[in-house]
């Protein structure tokens, strides 16, 4: 009854305190849950009830005795997306609480402090540095914003429950769209999980126009069960990838130097460039493909995202992956813009390798081949793996069918080019190789 009438309490100051007027799907559930988890579609105000869930639990009562009542972690797929989405962006926590004082990086100060002294920190969840930041600090709330899209989410989750001791209650707050990832799975299936559900249908203040355009392309696809519908699939029926097939391991080393070292046969970096850039563009599809000196072949980044083509945006990271991963070239398909591929990569480097591939075959046959490698073959020495987890290119590689009308999937097709260049470039395509851009 206690915690009941708390929530109550809650509910009714934030709406006089600020008029937010929470959707049915935004209230937190009563009773004695150790997590709550909002699966949500696209756009349905997910992350506003995380904000506003944290800012009332900041100036509630008190988890620690002292000057610091509160002590909260904030943690999204990247450092990054920690500030600008939950904090500073249009639903994050300064607009839920003005109030709250923002000190990003300061050397003696929380990220976030409440005007009664509770404080936050925020955690990416992209790269192994950023776990062990988890270790150490301690924290009665933790806020997981987009959690199946943590690329460290398995190493990351026991650093995290670890530190998860303070007050009487320790609680984590899920906000995220889902994911087929065991980990989700497993908490959602947890006993003392509460389990909020919603679509991007149940926000209405999502502008109409752009509400129709978004079903109107994506309805009725698994990609839009899973964005707009909130639907956690399981594989999709005619997927040429079932998610049993993507095995995760590391690549080996080599000793150089007294030192164990990455190294590989031959590193691709491959672009699938979206052709117009604006909020609701594609993303451009920019996967690092290896073959290791095993002779299996390794998925060691997917570094897509939606970018302008400009030296800041897709052809600058290109670039720099190139390098980072002493790739051997990057590979571009001619039949989407390779010769633009070609010329704005030379805007930023010169002399980094173009090649261009030409398809001669549909977009399912051209993948097939590549699937296949996922299947251990005793005829076949090479076997495809991914060196962790990329939920959004899995995602896409076990919902791709194929059908009329379905998306072109951007970051598999990048995967599929890479592949084909290192390992299946003489059996279906043709390729146009230059030395330099």
């Amino acid at each position: 009854m206690v915690v009941a009438l708390a929530a109550v309490r809650l509910k009714r100051e934030q709406t006089s305190e600020s008029g937010w007027k929470p959707y049915p799907h935004q209230v937190a559930p009563e009773g004695a849950w150790d997590i709550w988890a909002l699966i949500a579609g696209r756009g349905s105000g997910k992350t506003e009830a995380g904000a506003r869930f944290v800012d009332g639990h900041a100036r509630g009562e008190p988890c620690i005795e002292g000057k610091v009542p509160h002590r909260i972690a904030i943690v999204a797929p990247s450092h990054d997306d920690a500030v600008d989405t939950c904090v500073r962006g249009e639903s994050g926590l300064l607009q839920a609480n003005p109030r709250i004082r923002f000190s990003p990086g300061a050397a003696k100060q929380a990220d976030l402090t409440w005007p009664n002294g509770a404080e936050a920190e925020t955690f990416g969840c992209f790269a192994p540095e950023d776990v062990e930041r988890f270790r150490g600090p301690q924290h009665c709330l933790v806020w997981a914003d987009e959690f199946a899209a943590w690329r460290k989410l398995d190493d990351a989750w026991p650093m995290i429950e670890f530190g998860l001791r303070l007050g009487p209650h320790p609680r984590t707050v899920i906000t995220t769209t889902p994911k087929r990832r065991p980990k989700l799975k497993e908490l959602l299936a947890d006993p003392g999980t509460v389990v909020s559900k919603a679509t991007t249908a149940d926000n209405p203040h999502l502008p109409e126009a752009r509400r129709v355009k978004l079903y109107a392309r994506y309805g009725g696809t698994a990609l839009g069960r899973q964005e707009l519908l909130a639907e956690m699939l399981d594989d999709v029926e005619g997927a040429l990838w079932q998610r049993t097939m993507i095995e995760y391991r590391v690549p080996p080393k080599i000793m150089r130097g007294g030192e164990a070292v990455g190294d590989y046969a031959r590193v691709v970096v491959a672009v699938d460039p979206a052709t117009t850039f604006a909020d609701d563009s594609d993303e451009t599809g920019i996967i690092v493909d290896a073959i290791g000196v095993d002779g299996h072949g390794y998925t060691l980044a997917d570094l897509s995202a939606r970018l302008p083509p400009t030296i800041d945006g897709w052809p600058g990271r290109a670039v720099r992956a190139y390098h980072d991963f002493k790739a051997d070239c990057i590979v571009a398909e001619a039949n989407q813009g390779g010769e633009m591929v070609r010329t704005v990569l030379a805007t930023v480097d010169r002399n980094v390798p173009v090649r261009l591939v030409h398809a001669s075959k549909g977009k399912v046959t051209r993948a097939e081949p590549v699937a296949s490698l996922y299947i251990a073959n005793p005829n076949r020495h090479l076997r495809w793996f991914h060196a962790e987890p990329f939920p959004e290119l899995e995602d896409q590689m076990t919902s791709y069918t194929g059908e009329p009308g379905e998306k072109s999937p951007d970051r598999m097709d990048a995967h599929v080019w890479a592949v084909t260049e290192l390992v299946l470039a003489s059996s279906w395509g043709s390729r146009s190789d230059v030395a330099v851009a």
